[in-house]
């Protein structure tokens, strides 16, 4: 067995013989060290929606390193970061500050803090509480754990998490053709009375916009969503919009909120593609009435990261930033959902286990009816058939790279139908 010193995520102390050692990463595959090229179908826990090594990504690192890597972002601005909040807050109208971090869960409690931070100015500190989501993920750190809808992520540390107020009931569906996405039969009566009893002391509500990820890829109703966000503003709620997944192409948009719910948040949380997953960097890009309130109070906000405004990130997500308004990618994304759709149905026409099909962008997900024997094996299998994916619990997901997904869909088909036949 192979010694390590690394303590991988998601895994226990030691390396185990079922992890694969990469040697090289290009486009949409993962060279192991013995040759074999893996098709990276989740595209590196969906971060990577150019591939690897794309030219955009190595030239904008090497034109910025001709300047500088990174400075103190403490009282000291440089051209780049601003280039890229210009470009952030210009996807909005109503926008007009990002505040960086490094990674998608320090970027949501900024978020959180900003909130909670604004209603102390406002002298409601007695709304500290957050609305979330059953089955939502925010992240891992303990503030985003007291958000996240689903117990298992959680269940260890539950004397350390803080209480917040969950909305279950979610309806649920299969894209954007089923029927309940433009009318979920809303029981207005029944969420009217949840918010008149939880939004007195609650500061925000949180979502995932439209797709729960780590809850297998389910996809909320657009409707059920829409309606949610408009009560929770009835009652002077905070809406909090974590497309740290969905964000910046993943859905063939830019804002998954603005584009698709037709709604503008206050607080919205961007990471993985915001620098094509080449370095870790996260955005909150911040609505004017939070900022204001800061500057009516003439008030500092006291959150720093040693690397926000990481100039590195800055000109990658610049880059790539354009590339989405440039590109042919955002449109590709749309194509690609109604072939997403016809391949797993297909597989669901040729395996019985396969029970269900969702797909919207460029997520689809197939809900395999299997014992858990059979499903520790997926990730096995699927090396032997040279694509890397990981289900999540019974669902067994893809989220390719963007940027070649038309023609990367027929390797897909092929390397998932090879998976299936041997489980």
């Amino acid at each position: 067995m192979q010694v390590s010193y690394t303590w991988l995520p998601a895994g226990k102390p030691d390396i185990t013989d079922g992890n694969v050692s990469i040697a090289m990463a290009k486009e949409s595959f993962l060279t192991t060290t013995d040759g074999n090229k893996i098709y990276d179908a989740i595209s590196s826990w969906w971060c990577k929606p150019l591939g690897h090594q794309h030219l955009l990504v190595r030239e904008s690192i090497l034109n910025q390193l001709d300047y500088f890597e990174h400075h103190i972002p403490a009282n000291a601005i440089n051209s780049t970061i601003e280039t890229l909040s210009n470009r952030l807050t210009k996807i909005f109208t109503q926008m007009d500050k990002v505040m960086y971090a490094s990674d998608g869960s320090s970027a949501v409690e900024i978020a959180m803090k900003l909130s909670y931070e604004t209603r102390v100015l406002q002298n409601e500190s007695h709304r500290s509480k957050f609305i979330a989501l059953s089955g939502g993920y925010h992240g891992e750190t303990i503030f985003t754990l007291g958000v996240c809808g689903i117990p298992e992520y959680k269940e260890n540390y539950e004397a350390l998490i803080p209480t917040n107020y969950f909305i279950d009931n979610i309806t649920y569906v299969t894209g954007a053709n089923d029927p309940l996405w433009n009318d979920c039969n809303f029981d207005s009566s029944y969420w009217d009375s949840f918010f008149s009893k939880y939004a007195p002391t609650g500061t925000a509500l949180i979502i995932e916009p439209v797709v729960q990820g780590a809850a297998g890829m389910k996809i909320i109703s657009r409707d059920f969503l829409i309606k949610i966000i408009n009560l929770a503003r009835c009652y002077d709620l905070h809406i909090i919009a974590d497309e740290i997944m969905v964000g910046l192409g993943r859905l063939g948009c830019y804002c998954v909120s603005n584009e698709i719910l037709g709604i503008e948040p206050d607080l919205v949380c961007f990471a993985k593609n915001l620098t094509a997953g080449a370095i870790p960097m996260s955005a909150v890009v911040i609505n004017r009435k939070i900022s204001d309130c800061f500057r009516k109070h003439q008030k500092t906000f006291p959150h720093s990261h040693t690397h926000s405004c990481n100039a590195l990130a800055a000109a990658v997500a610049v880059k790539y930033l354009n590339y989405l308004d440039t590109s042919s990618i955002l449109s590709d994304v749309k194509l690609a959902e109604v072939e997403i759709f016809k391949m797993l149905n297909n597989l669901k026409a040729k395996f019985s286990f396969v029970k269900t099909v969702s797909a919207i962008g460029s997520i689809g997900a197939i809900e395999l009816d299997l014992p858990k024997k059979s499903l520790d094996q997926v990730f096995s299998i699927g090396i032997k058939e040279l694509i890397y994916i990981r289900p999540i619990g019974s669902s067994l997901y893809i989220m390719p790279p963007l940027y070649n997904i038309l023609s990367d869909l027929q390797i897909i088909e092929t390397r998932l139908n090879g998976l299936l036949s041997r489980i």
